[in-house]
């Protein structure tokens, strides 16, 4: 776990994605290739009309940087941010403990176990009551 002040990351391997924004950015800066001129006779009656829409040369730089910074906190957040990870359980009355051992928790068993354990000696340093 990377801890960084009241921040920590559970997950702190996925935030070297973030070295891959200048990546994101020349990706966006990209234009794609210039149509293809095919010359067809019947459109010399539509060369006067107005053009209806037109489409920039380049990505204005206020939606790439909304963009990269939606890229940013989608990364921090699939980080796993924990805000304060050593702070105490709070309260003084007795503590409950409620584990899920169903099949669902099968996968991440050891990290329950290990945050119950740490919970129940936190507890028995605060001398609280425990209920599992």
């Amino acid at each position: 776990m990377l801890s960084l002040g009241p921040f920590a990351f559970a997950a702190p391997w996925l935030l070297a994605a973030l070295v891959a924004l200048p990546v994101l950015v020349w990706l966006l800066r990209v234009t794609p290739p210039a149509a293809k001129r095919q010359s067809f006779p019947a459109i010399r009656l539509l060369r006067d009309l107005p053009p209806t829409e037109e489409t920039p040369a380049r990505t204005p730089w206020w939606l790439l940087l909304l963009r990269l910074v939606a890229a940013a906190l989608i990364i921090l957040g699939l980080a796993r941010p924990i805000w304060q990870p050593g702070a105490a359980t709070g309260g003084s009355g007795p503590l409950l403990i409620v584990v899920d051992d169903g099949w669902a928790a099968a996968a991440d068993w050891p990290a329950r176990a290990a945050s119950a354990g740490a919970a129940l000696e936190a507890a028995g340093r605060e001398r609280r009551r425990v209920a599992l």
